[in-house]
């Protein structure tokens, strides 16, 4: 199944951490019972809250799946989505097997 790679950033004036309801309605989104909904498997979820950044590694067959997910991120800054591989994909391509 395709992987994602989900960044987030958002400026430290909007920190979610500074609403609770909001840390409590991402916490209770970034699960995998909650992404099964989306049609989306959550590999990795990071946060480097010093940097105001979430990183989600996520698996699906479709972008927009992934992106869908990604939205509630929106409310308080930005998102990308990349396509990406694992290091053993990589090597089984380039290796012809």
């Amino acid at each position: 199944m395709p992987m994602f790679l989900v960044e987030h950033t958002h400026p430290v004036d909007n920190c979610p951490t500074k609403n609770l309801d909001m840390v409590r309605q991402l916490a209770s989104h970034v699960t995998q019972a909650n992404a099964d909904k989306y049609g989306v498997k959550i590999l990795a979820d990071f946060v480097r809250e010093v940097d105001h950044t979430v990183i989600l590694v996520l698996e699906a067959d479709s972008p927009d799946k992934v992106t869908n997910f990604a939205l509630p991120f929106l409310m308080t800054g930005t998102i990308t989505v990349k396509p990406g591989e694992t290091c053993e994909q990589v090597a089984r391509t380039c290796l012809g097997g």
